[in-house]
């Protein structure tokens, strides 16, 4: 077979399209651009921590996704527990805006105590956006004890940020105690500690005298109720001989006995360098020598003040003023306003001319004293203690009208009371009298029963009753008046006999009833 060859062409697209410029085209493959999507804080830690709680099944609180934004998350009282504590402490290490954080009484124990020093630890990385640190932390009342107290000294140790820490109520001792000592040395942001109501001990005062020897961050120091003897106090007071920046310290509540609350103030005292505002001593037993010394470092350094007050102290000059022993300041204060036909608004205004709204401690108690209103120094002091109720060191003039209000209100209470007690004594002095003339009806009828009430009255123990006297206005007061020769005449055998018979059918219940009266009549 021969072979068909083709006679057509095949074209030539090469030549055929050459280098014309007839053929160009405005499509354009192009790669397809990536977007790159902003990272989120608030949906990352919305994600991790409904993911934490699904994995622990703890129900997600809707209170902390709320305030994820928010600088202030107070959830104190919601019984998180250890779980849901670890749920909202996974996803509170990725927050930058919560600076100040509640968690007061929520069962945390131990363990939950281990979560929140976990994200304590942590340092937030994140700078494309503000960069804020959590700041003040309330966990008290969360049974923390041994373990959790452990680990929170560890988390205050490598934290950075934190200046405010509330730990009260939390059974902290023994190891715990020294492991927050341990985070205290190496913490130099931390200026605001309340660990109150737990048990340090002497040891623990110890542990934390050496910490006030060297760190230069720390004003506020709360150690009310911790078990702290006067060996403790001794330790806190070789503390006080060289820390510069201490503002206030709280000891009260505390067994430290007369010797160390001297030896502290005498600390103060023999610092020159001192930074100390305030030494509360409630309820520790001060003694006259304290006093006398506290005269001399107010003269010397008049910001210095020292809170005490309570059961038990040894105040020879108190006992003596015996007029300053129970009235009430704020009563005196307010009777100073009446006398000199002033108003509240217009004192507080002259003890600070600076500032028309707050005034500090000091500056009232010298405008008490440049008003001359009569009030003790226990007595101003146990005032600026009601009046300064959140321990700031100020005084508001809502603060001194809140105590005027308590103070109207405790009036009319005591004012109640003794008109209750008004109208209960009338209806007893009704019932007695009701008595008396049901008695008095009984004893006309029978005058023999009379007279044998009468010598029973007659030998009743009440020495202070004269026995003719008494049973002549007791006939006449009833009615039953005899002439003196029948009432002196002794009686004969048949009287006896039916006496005896009439004191053991009715007269029984007669002695009651006037006996009775006769005791309410004479109560000594």
């Amino acid at each position: 077979m021969t072979a068909v060859r083709s006679t057509m062409a095949t074209p030539d697209f090469d030549n055929d399209l050459g280098d014309s410029d007839d053929y160009e085209t405005d499509l354009e493959l192009e790669e397809p651009e990536v977007v790159q999507q902003e990272y989120d804080p608030v949906s990352e830690m919305t994600r991790l921590y409904r993911s934490v709680c699904r994995r622990t099944g703890v129900v997600p609180a809707s209170t902390f996704l709320r305030h994820l934004t928010a600088s202030e998350l107070n959830m104190d009282h919601y019984g998180l527990g250890p779980l849901g504590t670890k749920c909202i402490a996974t996803a509170l290490k990725m927050s930058t805006f919560i600076e100040t954080l509640s968690l007061e009484d929520n069962w945390m124990t131990g363990e939950g105590g281990v979560y929140m020093a976990d994200m304590l630890k942590e340092n937030p990385s994140i700078t494309d956006i503000s960069n804020r640190y959590l700041e003040e932390l309330n966990l008290s009342g969360n049974e923390f004890s041994e373990v959790g107290g452990g680990f929170m000294g560890a988390g205050i140790g490598a934290n950075e940020t934190i200046t405010a820490l509330n730990l009260s109520w939390n059974h902290l001792r023994l190891k715990g105690v020294f492991a927050l000592c341990r985070g205290l040395r190496s913490n130099n942001t931390l200026q605001w500690l309340d660990v109150s109501w737990n048990g340090f001990d002497d040891e623990g005062a110890s542990g934390l005298a050496t910490v006030l020897k060297y760190n230069e961050v720390l004003t506020y120091l709360d150690l009310t109720n911790n078990r702290i003897s006067t060996r403790g106090a001794m330790k806190m007071a070789k503390a006080l001989c060289i820390n510069k920046t201490l503002h206030t310290l709280k000891l009260g509540k505390n067994p430290i006995g007369m010797d160390g609350s001297l030896q502290l103030l005498k600390a103060v005292r023999s610092n020159e360098e001192s930074g100390m505002h305030v030494l509360d001593l409630t309820d520790v037993l001060l003694s006259q020598e304290f006093l006398d010394l506290y005269t001399v470092v107010q003269q010397e350094r008049p910001h210095f003040s020292v809170v005490y007050g309570g059961v038990g102290q040894d105040l020879g000059w108190m006992v003596n003023d015996k007029k300053h022993l129970k009235r009430d300041p704020m009563q005196v204060f307010q009777d100073y306003i009446y006398k000199n036909h002033t108003r509240v608004i217009t004192v507080f205004q002259s003890f600070n001319r600076g500032d028309r709204d707050r005034v500090t401690r000091e500056a009232f108690k010298k405008g008490i004293k440049t008003a001359k209103i009569p009030l003790a120094p226990h007595e101003i002091e146990h005032m600026l203690d009601v009046l300064d109720s959140d321990g700031d060191g100020m005084i508001s003039y809502g603060d001194v009208m809140a105590g005027q209000k308590e103070l109207f209100k405790k009036k009319r209470e005591e004012e109640w009371k003794k008109y209750t007690e008004v109208l209960e004594e009338r209806r007893r002095r009704r019932q007695v009298k009701e008595k008396l003339e049901g008695a008095m009806d009984v004893l006309d009828k029978e005058p023999r029963s009379a007279e044998a009430w009468i010598r029973a009255l007659q030998r009743m123990k009440h020495k202070q009753m004269t026995p003719s006297r008494s049973s002549t206005r007791s006939g006449s007061r009833l009615g039953l008046g005899r002439s003196d020769s029948r009432a002196r005449s002794p009686s004969p055998a048949g009287t006896t006999d039916e006496t005896k018979q009439v004191t053991r059918t009715k007269t029984p219940q007669l002695m009651s009833v006037v006996g009775n009266v006769w005791k309410k009549a004479h109560p000594n």
